[in-house]
């Protein structure tokens, strides 16, 4: 299989006017920084694993009968806990290999 190359040109770029350098510095400023993304991602895992521990409860005491949906909430609870934990492996990783680099 052959791969092809094409060029495309590239559009036009116009110089930006000042209201749209202060709209672009605006919405920089509402953008939330990585400590905040990771600390909503953990929120949201902690929040997952509490829904599945009352569904587990609930379940226990007879509360509930609908197995399939304490099924539900403890996979969706364990498969957000893996990501998280693959998430901070590849964070370790990542600043044990720029320390490598320093050294």
């Amino acid at each position: 299989m052959k791969l092809q190359r094409t060029l495309i040109p590239a559009p036009s770029v116009k110089k930006p006017t000042e209201q749209e350098n202060t709209e672009s510095a605006s919405s920089s400023t509402e953008k939330s920084s990585f400590s905040d993304t990771l600390r909503d991602s953990i929120d949201e895992v902690n929040r997952l694993q509490e829904q599945a521990d009352q569904a587990i409860e609930a379940l226990s005491k007879g509360e509930t009968k609908d197995i399939a949906q304490t099924m539900m909430a403890v996979e969706k609870a364990n498969v957000s806990f893996q990501l998280m934990t693959q998430v901070r492996n590849r964070l370790i990783e990542a600043y044990q290999e720029i320390m490598r680099m320093q050294s």
